[in-house]
């Protein structure tokens, strides 16, 4: 094992704290406990069935189905939450507009739902992540049953995502380096000398190395590992 004696001390597997109730908890704990000791942290990536219920943890966390004593474990082992591309990409989408429909009806607010909205977490946070994604990049059978409820695209609320708003900062200026051929739709020219003038930004690359730095010690989430794989020109993780 690789990792510090403290954490071997903090977690065994054979000592499941006893006021833990859930049962995906209970199956996934010691394999995190494993996990943490080879690789220093809990966040077992997706490819077998550890990972998997790793994944259910976090939507009932989202949820507010484990208790309070649950959390704080889960938490003090530096376990990784869904974040809210996450919630979104694993939501189903018309079960959510139905709830979404539900909510307009009874507060008639033009769907400006909070972001943190304790009786559905989900939905707000859905919601939320629909609107940073915006009208035109989202899938068009989505955009168009949003429509057809006069969804309202444009939060009346403070709120924004320092994570989606440097990616499309960022993502904007390295599109303007790769040109697409007019003739074959699959080919780009990238124009390096474009690509290197968006990296001599240092807080560019200060923020690109961070999320590189995230993803190899397990903290970045799957949902914003696809998209920072969507900056074209480069090679993210080796910035």
């Amino acid at each position: 094992y690789c990792s510090s004696s403290s954490q071997e001390d903090s977690f065994s597997d054979d000592e499941l704290p006893s006021f833990v109730q859930s049962i995906v908890l209970k199956q996934v704990y010691p394999a995190m406990v494993k996990h943490t000791k080879e690789y220093g942290n809990p966040n077992i990536p997706l490819g077998n069935n550890d990972g998997k219920k790793c994944k259910t943890l976090r939507r009932l966390a989202f949820q507010k189905k484990l208790t309070d004593e649950e959390m704080a474990l889960l938490e003090g082992m530096n376990f990784r939450f869904n974040s809210l591309e996450e919630v979104y990409d694993e939501a189903d989408f018309d079960e959510c507009l139905e709830r979404l429909l539900k909510y307009e009806e009874e507060y008639k607010t033009n769907y400006q739902i909070p972001k943190k909205y304790k009786p559905d977490p989900e939905l707000g946070a859905w919601v939320t992540m629909i609107r940073r994604i915006g009208r035109d990049n989202i899938p068009r059978d989505r955009r168009e049953k949003l429509d057809a409820i006069n969804f309202a695209w444009i939060s009346t609320r403070k709120c924004g995502s320092s994570f989606m708003s440097n990616f499309r900062l960022i993502k904007e200026k390295l599109d303007k380096c790769c040109l697409v051929c007019q003739d074959q739709d699959t080919t780009q020219n990238t124009d390096e000398d474009c690509v290197k003038e968006v990296l001599n930004d240092v807080d560019v690359k200060k923020w690109i190395r961070a999320q590189a730095d995230a993803a190899k010690n397990g903290n970045l989430s799957d949902a914003r590992i696809d998209f920072m794989d969507q900056l074209p020109g480069i090679s993210w993780r080796n910035i």
